[in-house]
């Protein structure tokens, strides 16, 4: 086969996996030999943390995500993705498109937030009311009200300044967050779960999982409205680009 998926993993690790696996998940096989070919690259060392390089002047991770695209890409990736919503904000992954589209013209660079946004246009045909749980960097640079702002029928409901805090930390707190301590700590999911109530009481009627970190911790059944999971939703599109035949139907 001459299709292949390439994933730029690491950030963070265990999100890669999750994304990987979700293609598998989706994917029609039997056999071995049926599944797409798969390439993921997982190299942190790589790639500095895109919430410190948006809010606090940090070092700019598009060269390490440059870095990632060019091994895959020469390894035989025909699409990239890269599950990780903050990776996504215009100022670091337009960086990497343009290098892309120079670079690597015939290689598919797909865009999470673009294909969530879609996705959730399709949902609510007649309008809706969106909650955001994510990052301080996600958040803080509007990477979701702006993809939206295409679909102004759709309302996005984000926490409390406070709020967004206690989701930050349940992800990058070193003693208790996702990203320290696997599997997830039973204080990240306490505090994840509470403030996903209180955004479903002001009337979310669905939660964007807006850190790729997130599915890790709150599955759907835990609260009482879906869950939008946009590494799914990418590694849905993913198949669909790179083989349409081999995407399970939901």
């Amino acid at each position: 086969m001459d299709r292949a998926i390439g994933v730029i993993g690491g950030v963070g690790p265990y999100a890669g996996i999750d994304l990987v696996k979700k293609v598998f998940d989706n994917s029609i096989a039997v056999a071995d030999q049926e599944h797409l070919d798969l390439y993921m690259t997982s190299c942190p060392s790589l790639i500095p943390d895109r919430t410190e390089y948006l809010l606090h002047a940090g070092q700019n991770p598009a060269p390490g995500i440059i870095a990632c695209f060019d091994k895959l890409a020469r390894i035989g990736a025909t699409v990239v993705v890269i599950p990780c919503n903050t990776a996504h904000a215009p100022k670091i992954y337009q960086q990497v498109e343009r290098w892309a589209l120079e670079h690597h013209p015939h290689v598919r660079f797909l865009n999470m937030i673009e294909e969530t946004c879609r996705f959730l246009a399709m949902l609510f045909p007649d309008g809706g009311t969106v909650g955001l749980m994510a990052t301080l960097g996600t958040h803080g640079v509007g990477i979701y009200s702006d993809y939206l702002a295409t679909y102004p029928h759709l309302r996005l409901l984000e926490p409390s300044a406070e709020g967004k805090k206690r989701v930050h930390s349940a992800i990058y707190d070193r003693t208790y967050g996702i990203k320290a301590v696997s599997p997830v700590s039973s204080r990240a999911t306490e505090d994840l779960l509470s403030e996903a109530r209180i955004l479903i009481d002001q009337g979310a009627q669905v939660l964007i999982l807006g850190c790729t970190e997130l599915p890790l911790a709150l599955k759907e059944g835990m609260l009482s409205c879906p869950l939008i999971d946009p590494t799914a939703i990418l590694a849905r599109a993913a198949i669909h680009v790179t083989a349409p035949e081999k995407l399970k139907h939901h």
